[in-house]
């Protein structure tokens, strides 16, 4: 499996884009609020008991599927550094494991079209951050940063459709085109 580690700081794209991925590559979209919104349903946001099962589930599914070599999967995730190097080192040794490959791609956007993304109403509906407080809130206290990984790819989103954003990651990472329909 080539599991696609998609990062960045809310709104800068990472549904959309992993759903972009899905529609046109048929890359698999594990998107973060799977997990949430299970774990959401036993434990209070945000408690550790709702962080450890959110992160034992996501090392679980994507453990999983790592060992299927036709497979290409995205997993979003709003990575903070140094907060979440310990659970996101289990889940690549987890996908490294089972025989799997780790691409990272952070997502950047600056501030000012964060802000403006951040309300859309599809946000909300999704249960996301949807509040500019929210966001500046957010962004003040975690540190949304690539991934410090060599493999790497960083990905400018702002000003740039989905599309456009899409095949950029699919031609950096190398991705094989999908088959066509028979």
């Amino acid at each position: 499996m080539k599991l696609i580690f998609l990062h960045g700081p809310p709104a800068s794209g990472k549904y959309s884009i992993a759903q972009g991925l899905n529609e046109s590559w048929n890359v698999l979209n594990f998107h973060n609020h799977l997990t949430i919104d299970v774990a959401k349903a036993l434990f209070e946001f945000g408690t550790p008991e709702f962080w450890d099962l959110t992160h034992r589930l996501r090392r679980l599914a994507l453990g999983a599927k790592a060992p299927d070599p036709e497979a290409s999967v995205v997993f979003t995730n709003c990575y903070s550094s140094p907060d979440d190097d310990a659970n996101v080192l289990a889940l690549e040794e987890e996908v490294i494991r089972g025989g799997g490959d780790f691409l990272p791609v952070y997502l950047q956007c600056d501030v000012e079209e964060l802000r403006r993304r951040v309300v859309d109403p599809s946000r909300a509906s999704m249960r996301k951050l949807h509040t500019t407080k929210g966001l500046e809130d957010f962004l003040s206290r975690w540190n949304c940063v690539p991934l410090d990984r060599h493999n790497c790819v960083t990905v400018s989103t702002g000003g740039k459709g989905v599309a456009d954003c899409v095949e950029e990651i699919a031609r950096r990472l190398s991705l094989d085109r999908p088959k066509a329909a028979t």
